[in-house]
Parts: structure tokens; C-alpha cells; sequence
């Protein structure tokens, strides 16, 4: 971590260079297209007190004679010294740094914004296809609760894509509650993160219904970082779900820092530019703490020639030709194509506020993570400045998923995976497909599933309390496949015909019952309580009966007035069952359906007994079908696989798509692979 000017002798040579640029000024420069060039040192030096020394700020007047104090209002113990009078900042920072009371001192440099000068291109929003925009909007948009903190140069809160989605701010240039842009920059970076869409106006911002936190910490001239710190302070301090910063200069701040850290420690995600000078790094972007962005050219395919290869990246979004909103003065609201790091890092802060919008909580190393791990690789691993890829909005969104599918799955498979116990799987070992469905009541008509084979899981509302036990739903899959009614909404269904798929036993099984063979069952009445169990089923529907069977001992139990069947007593026994299961990171024994009736649902077929092929050999199995699964009991399996749900996950993703399931698990399985072999 930066602590400032410190009193050895590398720092006091450091403050030596320091205090003659700001007391004679810089040497000219030639001008240059660089975004990151340094300005002319201030007049203003950011000072620390020691923890201990913080309520020592009348001293403070006696170090620096006439100079200027200000405190930082979001930074407790520091200050902003302005030696405008008689007493010389080399003075007046020398006897601050001879104070015991004095942890740091450090110049109040002004940071620049990662915006290029551009050439005029055509008027249209590549980026967004770049990045997979689109299908991650399939499954949100965001909501106005998570709110993206614009630490810049202000927004312009009327401009027509912004209209009615700026929440009141902070100016900390002028202390108030103006944050009007007359920079234009902070305009531009709001709109990409958060324009309104499907509005007919303008462009659509990447997480189009967030809300914007304006905190205006720069002008014409660039950003003080004592603003940017004490910017980022109030944002995390007023809920901010995001921070965008798409400012940098090439020294550090050990006061901007700590409050990036203040930022970290509160799992509030900080996104930052990486530069625009390839030979230089830049800061906050290359501290460890925030989510750094470099630039990839309009089509994602390269690393952008301005984008710093010196900086720490974690990955690239495109930063060239971006069009976006824009305020002029005597204008008032344009579009504009712009490029720069500066536009790259907002859409990548767009995505992370889909991404909290579905998974409020997600760390911020879950985050980096899944935006690492989802990047595309479409330029040369390893490319300096290219981090892990370009970004892959749709993806990352679909990881923020991924903890709420695995706390489904995990609570009564995990042990089976780790081979901690000896059962049938409840799902399944991994999920082998993940992507979204159409259904009618959702925010923008499709939910993500993921498929298991033993069932679906699905997110219709990705906003709602992820800790209901409902909030991941498994469909009601044996239901649409008995009734080829395959269900696209809540009232809403595409009528098939019923699936001509085995319920039980090996694919290649001649004569046990399909699913279609359960069609006509559905309003058979229930059997009489305690009635042993011997009628049989055969593939085309006739109902017969076995006495040979009634050795099996198997009842009909418990009847549900829901359906109107009785359940066969070895699987109310399954359904009632207790054994090892993972809860709170914890093992311990409990309930295997939690709540009762979820991962099945009820009954809605009586029990029947059928001749079926299985592992190659003709067996005695009992079939009974309830809304979400169809359960099967073949007595002579081993203890832990007499009762099984049956591949219903597999069977429905046949059945709906015509295609085969995929083998193994999808690339964005959910859930932990098996650690061994299972029976």
C-alpha cells in the first residue's frame, strides 16, 4: 500500500523532486495524444494524521503557517493543505513531515480522464454485440435498487437518455449538490452504464434500468484525487452497489487508495480505467482491489493501440468508436462517438450491476473471478494489456446464477459427490446444458435453466429473495411430457404430442411404459388406503394385474387431495426420508426434501408395476409419475438405489429440443464435479 512521502532518505529525495516542480513549476512538454500526460503539480498537498493524532487539527495551523485547510469530509484525519499565502509549500510540507502527529503527506495531484480524441464514425452500438449485451438482457436489465456510482466529471441528469434515472449527488468541487457535466465525460460514461432502453430515444445503456450516483469530482481541468477519494467515500457510504471510475494518472495516492480499500472491505466493486498511454501504468486501475479495464479495438479482436499495456488488467471491453451520450455547451444533448479506456471500463461496471441485481451479494472476487473466467479469447493469451480476454457480458451474468443453483443442488448431492455417502443423486452429478428459455413472466421474456438428469432448475424472477426456498424452481416436467403440454408462461403452453420416451430403464427398453402411456392414467381414481400394491402397466396403456408382485409388500399410503392419488409406500418413505445432507457449509443429518413436496411435486398418476429393461436385463419396476419427477423402485437394487428419481432432466431436454442431451457437463455447469466414479 502508498503511505505518502514518507522520512527516509528515498522519500526525501522524492520530496525534494516534488517540492521544486510545484514551487518553480514543470519543464515544458510537447504536446501529446496521451490521455495520462502529467499536469503541473498544485499548490494543494493532501495531509494524514495518525489515528491517534486525529483530533489534533488546531496543530495542524501552527505547521502550515497561512495556508489553506480543508478538511476531507468522507476521509476522517485528512485534510487538504493550499499554500496560496506567505508560507511556501516547501516550508510549510517540511514541517508537517517532521510532525509526529503527521502519518503521510502526499501532493494533491490532479488525475486525467481515459478519454482519445476520435475520428467521426458512423452512429450505431457495435459494442453492445462485441459483448454479448443482448442475450444477457434476455435474462435482466437490472433494477433502480442497484445503483452505479459515476465518479467523474459530473452527469448531466436531463439529458434525454438519462431523464428520470440520477439520483442526487455530490459536488466536491464546490461542495453542493450541482453535479451538471461541463466536461461532457461523466455524461458519456452514465449513458453507457445505465441509458434508458426500449425507450425509442437515444442508445441503450448496458444495465439500462440501474440507477446513476452522480459524484462530481472533476472539471475542464481533470480531478483533484482528493475529490476522487473523498468521491468514492460518499459513494460507498450512499449505497452505492458499483463505483465507475474512469479517471487515472500515472502516480499513486495513498489517500485515494485507502479508499478504495474502505470500497473493498464493504464489497462494493470498484471498476477502473487502465489508460490510455501504452507505456504507462496507471492508478486506481493497477492497485489490486478494483476490477481494471483496459480497451479492445470496436470489434473486441485486439487490444486497443492507446490501451496501457503497463497497467494491471483484468480484462478488456471495446474502447474504440462507442457511441454514446453527450452534453454540449450551447447545444445541450448530443451523441457522440467517443473511445478511450474511459468508455471501456463503464461497460464492463454495467455488467457487474447485472450481475448484482440477480446475486446482491456476490463478492467482488466472485465477480472478478466470473468476469476472468467468462472472457472471450479473441486476441493472443498473453497479449500485454489484454487481461484474461475481452468481456462476455451474457456469461458473466449467467456465473452471478451459479451460487443459487449450487446451494440447490448441493444440499443432498454434494455428500454424494464427495463420496460421503452412499445414495442415488437427488439431480444429478452436473448440470449438462445451462442457458436461457423462453417464459412469459419474466422482466424480458426469458429465464436461465440449467439441466441436471434427474430435472431442470430454473430462475423465473432472478430479483427476487434468492434466500425463499422458491426463488430456483424446478418445472413441472413429467406433467408437460405425459401431457405433451410444454408449459411457456404461467398460463401459457404449446400443445405437443406426449412423449414417446421411456420413464424408466435402459434408452433402448421395448416395453416398458413412455410417458405418452401415462396420458390416459392422469384421472384414474386412487387406490383404496393400504391396498397392496400388483396392478402393471405395458407400454400401450393396458391396465392389468400380478399377484406374483403383492410379495414386494408395496402399499398405496398417503392420499393428496391436490391430485386426487395415492403415493406407493416406498416412495412416501423416499420423500419422508432423512440422511447425510450439506447445510451451512455444515454435514449433518436431515431431511432429503426440504420442503416436502419441492423437487417432486405431487402425484399425479397411481403406481404401476412394468416389465423393464434395466442395465441389460428384464426387471420388475414400479413407476409412479408426480408433477416434477417420475419415481421408480426396483426392489432388487441395491440399498440407496431402490428408489431413484428417474432421468426426467434428460428425458424433457430431448423432448423439447429434438436433440439428444449433451454428454458430460456445459462449460457453465453450476456445481462441483464428482470426485469418483458412482454406481
Amino acid at each position: 500500500m502508498t503511505r505518502g512521502i514518507g522520512k527516509g532518505p528515498r522519500a526525501v529525495a522524492a520530496l525534494l523532486v516534488l517540492l521544486l516542480g510545484a514551487v518553480f513549476g514543470s519543464l515544458p512538454v510537447s504536446a501529446t495524444s496521451d490521455a495520462i500526460s502529467q499536469t503541473p503539480p498544485s499548490t494543494d498537498w493532501i495531509v494524514a494524521l495518525r489515528p491517534e493524532a486525529r483530533y489534533q487539527f488546531q496543530s495542524l495551523h501552527t505547521l502550515v503557517g497561512d495556508a489553506v485547510l480543508k478538511p476531507l469530509e468522507y476521509v476522517p484525519g485528512t485534510y487538504v493543505a493550499r499554500f496560496i499565502g506567505r508560507t511556501g509549500a516547501a516550508d510549510g510540507v517540511a514541517r508537517l513531515l517532521a510532525s509526529s502527529a503527521v502519518a503521510y503527506v502526499e501532493p494533491d495531484i490532479r488525475f486525467t480522464y481515459q478519454w482519445e480524441p476520435n475520428d467521426p464514425l458512423l452512429p450505431n452500438q457495435d459494442w453492445v454485440r462485441t459483448i454479448g449485451l443482448p442475450d444477457a438482457w434476455s435474462l435482466t436489465t437490472g433494477t433502480p435498487s442497484v445503483v452505479v456510482a459515476v465518479v467523474d466529471s459530473g452527469v448531466h441528469a436531463d439529458h434525454p437518455d438519462l431523464a428520470g434515472k440520477v439520483l442526487e449527488g455530490y459536488n466536491f468541487l464546490q461542495s453542493g449538490s450541482d453535479v451538471s457535466d461541463d466536461v461532457g465525460h461523466g455524461t458519456a460514461v452514465a449513458a453507457i452504464i445505465a441509458a434508458r432502453g426500449n425507450d425509442a430515444v437515444g442508445i441503450a445503456g448496458a444495465a439500462m434500468d440501474v440507477t446513476i450516483l452522480p459524484v462530481k469530482v472533476g472539471d475542464a481541468d481533470g480531478a483533484p484525487v482528493s475529490a476522487i477519494a473523498n468521491g468514492v467515500r460518499y459513494a460507498v457510504d450512499h449505497g452505492a452497489s458499483v463505483i465507475n471510475l474512469s479517471l487515472g494518472a500515472e502516480s499513486e495516492s495513498a489517500t485515494l487508495h485507502q479508499q478504495i480499500q474502505y470500497a473493498y472491505e464493504r464489497n462494493v466493486p470498484v471498476v477502473a480505467a487502465a489508460g490510455n498511454d501504452p507505456n504507462r501504468p496507471t492508478f486506481p486501475a493497477t492497485y489490486q482491489e478494483p476490477i481494471s479495464v483496459g480497451a479492445a479495438t470496436h470489434d473486441g479482436a485486439d487490444v486497443a493501440p492507446f490501451s496501457s499495456r503497463v497497467s494491471r488488467v483484468d480484462l478488456t471491453a471495446p474502447g474504440m468508436s462507442i457511441l454514446s451520450a453527450h452534453w454540449q455547451e450551447g447545444v445541450g444533448a448530443t451523441w457522440e462517438t467517443v473511445h478511450g479506456t474511459s468508455f471501456a471500463a463503464p461497460m464492463v461496471a454495467g455488467t457487474v450491476a447485472l450481475m448484482r441485481a440477480v446475486n446482491p451479494g456476490m463478492s467482488i472476487e466472485a465477480i472478478r473471478a466470473a468476469l476472468t473466467g467468462t472472457a472471450r479469447q479473441t486476441y493472443p493469451a498473453g497479449t500485454l494489456g489484454g487481461g484474461a480476454g475481452l468481456l462476455d457480458a451474457a456469461a458473466a451474468v449467467r456465473q452471478a446464477y451459479r451460487p443459487a443453483f449450487a446451494r440447490t443442488w448441493e444440499a443432498a448431492d454434494q455428500p454424494v459427490a464427495a463420496l460421503a455417502t452412499q445414495r442415488t443423486w437427488l439431480w444429478g452429478p452436473a448440470a449438462f446444458a445451462v442457458g436461457p428459455e423462453p417464459y412469459v413472466e419474466t422482466q424480458h421474456g426469458h429465464r436461465l435453466v440449467a439441466y441436471f438428469d434427474k430435472a431442470r432448475m430454473e430462475v423465473t424472477d432472478p430479483h427476487a429473495d434468492a434466500s425463499s426456498p422458491w426463488y430456483v424452481t424446478t418445472g413441472l416436467l413429467a406433467t408437460e411430457m405425459i401431457t405433451g403440454a410444454l408449459q411457456l408462461g404461467h398460463n401459457s403452453f404449446e400443445q405437443r404430442s406426449p412423449a414417446n420416451i421411456p420413464v424408466a430403464g435402459d434408452p433402448d427398453d421395448p416395453s416398458g411404459p413412455r410417458y405418452a402411456t401415462f396420458a390416459g392414467l392422469v384421472d384414474v381414481p386412487a387406490l383404496d388406503e393400504g391396498t397392496v400394491i400388483t396392478q402393471t402397466l405395458d407400454q400401450d396403456g393396458r391396465v392389468g394385474s400380478d399377484e406374483r408382485l403383492a410379495a414386494y409388500g408395496v402399499t398405496a399410503v398417503d392420499y393428496i387431495p391436490e391430485t386426487g392419488h395415492r403415493i406407493a409406500s416406498v416412495f412416501a418413505e423416499y420423500l419422508s426420508s432423512s440422511g447425510l445432507v450439506l447445510r451451512d457449509g455444515q454435514y449433518q443429518t436431515g431431511p432429503l426434501f426440504d420442503p416436502a413436496f419441492y423437487a417432486s411435486g405431487y402425484p399425479i398418476t397411481e403406481a404401476y408395476w412394468a416389465r423393464v429393461k434395466l442395465a441389460g436385463e428384464m426387471r420388475d419396476v414400479l413407476v409412479q409419475c408426480f408433477e416434477r419427477r417420475c419415481l421408480t423402485y426396483a426392489p432388487d437394487n441395491p440399498e440407496g438405489w431402490k428408489v431413484e428419481m428417474g432421468n426426467v432432466g434428460r428425458h424433457y431436454y430431448q423432448w423439447r429440443t429434438g436433440q439428444y442431451p449433451p454428454e458430460g457437463a456445459a462449460p457453465e455447469n453450476p456445481v462441483p464435479l464428482a470426485r469418483g466414479p458412482q454406481w
